[in-house]
């Protein structure tokens, strides 16, 4: 008998619930258009709860060339990054907060297939746009996916557009 407790396993693949949001935050968000969200695989680890010095909600990361392979050989699709939720961290989300989460974790899937470390203008935009607290338990955030819903209504003054690229 194995001692999993509440989840069968420790690392539980997530994509018929995430992937959705994800297809509906690309569609709707200029910034994460050159995201393919099948390219993703999501999953949640049930067994830790990240870093003991800061609360880790998810991590996005790419797999490596070894794992895209083998994953393939077992039928899956070409998966090329992986964004990890934490569920200790992210069990008392709401659905709107749970969909903030997977907006600032695609936002770290760059145009070039990189992965960005969270700048401070993307965190500024979700902090001045969702509030500071917008994953505490028992708290709450905008939809992102509602339609009257958009940066440049959330941030008000603080909104500045998306990031310039320099040609």
């Amino acid at each position: 008998m194995s001692a999993h407790t509440g989840a069968e396993f420790d690392y539980e693949i997530c994509n018929s619930r995430i992937r959705p949001i994800a297809e509906a935050l690309i569609k709707k968000f200029e910034e994460l258009r050159h995201i393919d969200p099948d390219k993703i695989l999501f999953i949640v680890n049930h067994k830790s709860a990240g870093s003991k010095k800061q609360m880790v909600l998810a991590r996005t990361s790419r797999i490596s060339p070894k794992w895209t392979e083998l994953l393939y050989q077992l039928g899956a699709v070409s998966y090329f990054y992986i964004i990890e939720f934490y569920e200790k961290t992210t069990a008392t989300m709401d659905e709107s907060q749970m969909v903030a989460l997977v907006y600032r974790e695609l936002r770290r899937i760059g145009p070039e297939g990189e992965i960005l470390t969270p700048d401070v203008h993307d965190w500024w935009q979700v902090l001045m746009g969702l509030g500071r607290k917008w994953f505490y338990p028992d708290n709450s955030c905008p939809n992102l996916l509602d339609d009257d819903v958009d940066w440049k209504k959330l941030m008000g003054t603080y909104y500045d557009g998306p990031p310039q690229v320099a040609e």
